[in-house]
């Protein structure tokens, strides 16, 4: 990030003489106790840091009593849920990899600066801020940099109408480093973008259980959006929407909790979440294709966020076409039958096409992956096809009844070079499935090799690795038999290793039987070799 501070400190010294002397000593912005699980700022070691220019306030108490804290969100200490994150390693290192995000928003043409302290309307300079936050937006050129000084601001907000477009050489900044936006009494959304090339950091929109959204982009004219290091939480509405029309947006080393998550509607476009914390929301953390629009969700991104302990699914899809998720870690998914919970850590559903998970974890959920129609009914639109799981790993260990993947109401579903460790039936399989692929993966300590309504679904399942007892069984339309006899005849290149294990939590470190090259060809999946290798690692 270029920004120099030695100009910024020369324009603030008055204002700072003026404002912060008359302030109370500084307390620290409220943040959520394990910050070690929330987006890293990849700048805090640099030199050049933007600062805030007054003493950070601290909000008054938003936070749940402790009441609504444990009945709206999962708690830490349930016996069926991780208390932390366990380490995954591929080959000695994390895995899903880790990569820092710095989206090198460029250096400001201009300062500009409002404060709720101002005594007067001002002229936007640093001696005299501008009074209004919602003028102040209306009154920013391509190339400006807004900085909202500490305090609240309460009101809905819009940068839509009177407001300026950036432009790709010159973006319109907001930075709002320990200010902090929320909802009016009675008012709407808290902040609704309607204009192009805006770039918000660390904004902090507080919701404080208003039934309104934190964060709206809305319309053709809002695209080139980027937002980073910002905060959005306790709501009992979404705290971001990105609706139709609405291309190329970008939410990077967000913290997003205790809301109705991220919500991507239909008719938007080039939406990407990256980096960021998604967790304990009262709903799905991310939901993809609703609303009202023809066209569907497009070329949608999630990479490299951590996701947990939501009231709906981490990840709802519908009406979404090209989807890519990788380096993504899920965890805590349980079922709730009084809040309608299914306890499915990802849902693909009707109207998807194109859809690949790479790279990714998926930690104690009792159904990782459900694909076709939701739970205790059909879905309406066209079934899922082409949807691809590749090289990711799901581990069930606290629950006995679970289901790696539940597929049904599909067509062309690929699952080739999981692991998947402690899921009673790894692979569920109905009658309205087509074109099935099970191929290439470890699967560690079921009971059931996998559970079919008609071995008519499969396209190929081959090439898996049981690591169970020989009696391991299967279940095919209704009737029980003995997997080990069944392969002989229809899944030739499947094994029953019963030393089969990963070690050392090194998905790379497979022992019991050689994964190099063992597994067979699956569109989409690329591999080293003569032949891919069964299991995560490719060597």
């Amino acid at each position: 990030m270029r920004v120099h501070r030695t100009g910024l400190a020369t324009a603030l010294a008055s204002l700072t003489a003026a404002l912060v002397a008359a302030q109370p000593a500084p307390s620290p912005t409220p943040t959520p106790g394990r910050a070690s699980d929330n987006p890293e700022d990849v700048r805090a070691r640099m030199p050049a840091r933007p600062t805030p220019y007054q003493h950070e306030t601290k909000f008054p108490p938003p936070q749940q009593s402790p009441e609504e804290e444990e009945k709206k969100s999962n708690s830490p200490i349930e016996p069926d849920l991780l208390h932390g994150e366990p380490a995954v390693l591929l080959n000695g290192d994390p895995f899903p990899a880790r990569l820092p995000y710095d989206p090198k928003f460029p250096e400001a043409k201009r300062m500009r600066y409002v404060s709720a302290d101002a005594k007067d309307p001002g002229d936007g300079s640093a001696e005299h801020p501008w009074a209004s936050l919602q003028d102040a937006f209306c009154r920013l050129e391509p190339g400006d940099r807004l900085l909202i000084a500490s305090g609240i601001y309460a009101g809905s907000f819009r940068i839509g109408g009177g407001c300026k477009s950036g432009t790709a050489e010159a973006p319109i900044q907001v930075f709002a480093r320990h200010a902090f936006l929320k909802a009016a009494p009675g008012g709407g959304d808290v902040l609704t973008i309607e204009r192009a090339h805006w770039q918000l950091w660390e904004v902090q929109l507080a919701l404080l259980d208003d039934d309104v959204a934190g964060l709206v982009i809305s319309g053709p004219d809002a695209h080139d959006i980027e937002v980073d290091q910002s905060h959005i939480y306790e709501g009992e509405g979404p705290a971001v929407v990105v609706k139709a029309g609405s291309d190329r947006v970008t939410l990077s080393n967000c913290h997003i909790h205790q809301s109705k998550g991220v919500r991507i509607e239909s008719g938007a476009s080039h939406v990407t979440l990256r980096n960021d914390h998604i967790h304990h929301n009262r709903a799905a953390s991310v939901t993809v294709g609703g609303g009202s629009a023809a066209a569907p969700a497009r070329d949608i991104v999630l990479e490299g966020n951590r996701i947990h302990n939501d009231h709906g699914p981490g990840l709802d899809l519908g009406r979404c076409e090209r989807v890519s998720l990788s380096r993504n870690r899920f965890s805590n998914y349980r079922p709730d039958p009084e809040e309608g919970r299914t306890g499915e850590a990802i849902r693909v559903g009707a109207g998807c096409r194109d859809v690949a998970f790479r790279d990714n974890t998926v930690l104690e959920a009792s159904i990782a992956v459900r694909i076709g129609p939701a739970a205790g009914g059909a879905a309406p639109g066209t079934p899922p096809e082409r949807i691809l799981f590749s090289r990711n790993y799901f581990q069930n260990q606290l629950t006995a009844d679970s289901v790696g993947f539940s597929i049904d109401g599909s067509s062309d579903v690929r699952v080739s070079n999981n692991i998947l460790a402690h899921y009673a039936v790894p692979f569920q399989v109905g009658a309205d499935a087509r074109a099935v692929t099970i191929a290439n993966n470890l699967v560690l300590a079921p009971e059931i090799a996998f559970r079919a309504a008609s071995a008519g679904a499969f396209s190929l399942c081959d090439y898996n690795v049981f690591g169970a007892d020989p009696g391991l069984k299967a279940a095919i339309g209704g009737n029980t038999v003995g997997a080990e006899a069944w392969m002989k005849g229809r899944m030739p290149h499947t094994r029953i290793v019963p030393g089969a294990a990963v070690a050392d939590g090194d998905l790379g470190k497979i022992t019991g039987f050689s994964a190099v090259d063992g597994g067979g060809k699956v569109d989409g999946v690329t591999f080293l070799g003569k032949a891919p290798d069964v299991g995560v690692a490719e060597k």
